[in-house]
């Protein structure tokens, strides 16, 4: 589940019991997609960012550790713990949902973003 005020994903069991929160400090993140053996969120906005239109793509692996955000700064883990993430590139206006196909290509779409189409990140 997302929650995008406490910036983290939460994972329940199916009788509803919280099994574990995945901090994600600096990340309003939306929906969780899961590919393969990642998870891939559009960020909506960074908190401190807000008037900007900031936001990117984060990427986590099997183990819920942040490999990559896509337009964002580059995770850093200090004592196993994540720090703050933003924008780094204006790259996304506030990306609102991530799909990936099978070829693992992204398709990025955002919201009150000037009505542009969904961008398409290929994969090389």
């Amino acid at each position: 589940m997302t929650d995008r005020t406490r910036n983290c994903f939460k994972r329940y069991s199916m009788d509803g019991q919280l099994q574990e929160m995945i901090a994600l400090p600096g990340a309003c993140v939306c929906r969780p997609v899961i590919r393969g053996k990642h998870l891939y969120a559009a960020v909506l906005r960074s908190p401190n960012m807000d008037k900007e239109g900031s936001g990117f793509v984060t990427i986590l692996d099997k183990d819920n550790k942040v490999v990559s955000n896509i337009g964002g700064t580059v995770p850093t883990y200090i004592d196993n713990k994540l720090q703050p993430m933003q924008q780094a590139e204006k790259v996304f206006v506030h990306p609102h949902d991530v799909c990936v196909d099978k070829d693992e290509n992204l398709y990025v779409a955002q919201w009150a973003s000037g009505k542009v189409y969904p961008y398409k990140l290929s994969r090389v």
